[in-house]
Order: structure tokens, then sequence, then C-alpha cells
């Protein structure tokens, strides 16, 4: 269920996490939400260079191309300690930037009820 999502993500124990994107209009109007999702559990991620995914975060964006996409794999599964240290970076940039706490939420308070 979608209620077991965050556990059973974070349960997984990732030594990186693929967040592939086709480049339609479609997906132009996405969110990060899988990048962030990822950076909460420190996970290190490859994502296609499309725009939602291009705000950023310290992600290894690649084109849509095979060559590219097996060469970052390649990459992080080379460097174990390289791939952590980019989860570990990802996890800090979320929790400092992104978490709906303190003044953060205010600012959704605002945007979603203004008075």
């Amino acid at each position: 269920s979608y209620k077991a999502y965050p556990a059973k993500l974070a349960s997984l124990d990732l030594d990186s996490a693929i967040a592939p994107l086709e480049n339609n209009p479609f997906n132009a109007c996405k969110s990060n939400l899988r990048l962030l999702e990822y950076g909460a559990c420190g996970y290190p991620v490859i994502a296609s260079d499309v725009k939602p995914y291009q705000g950023g975060l310290p992600v290894t964006l690649v084109k849509n191309r095979l060559k590219d996409w097996v060469d970052a794999i390649r990459a992080h599964t080379r460097d174990l300690d390289a791939a952590a240290a980019a989860g570990d970076r990802l996890k800090a940039q979320v929790e400092r930037e992104w978490m709906l706490e303190g003044a953060h939420v205010q600012h959704w308070l605002d945007a979603w009820m203004p008075s």
C-alpha cells in the first residue's frame, strides 16, 4: 500500500537508485519527488537529464542514451564509497532545503491556504 511505501523504500538499503524519465511534454511537467524520496533515504541517484530533475540536487544526470546510462551505473558500482558520499550529500541537501518544518511549513501554508 502507499502507506507502506516510505518504510519499504528506506528498508531497501540501495547502493544506487535510478530515476529514468523520458523527455516529453508530459514528463516535463512532473516534479523532482522521486529524487527527494531517494535523497531522504541517502541513496545516490542516477537520473535522466530532464527538466524536473535539473533543479540543482547533487545527483548524476545522464542523457537518455544507453551508453550514458551504462557508464553512469558502472561508475557508481566501481566506487561504492564515492557513491555513498554522493548519497550523503543528497540527503543533507534534502534535509536542509526540502523538509516541511520550521519556516518551510509556513511557506506551504501561505501558498495553499492564503488568508
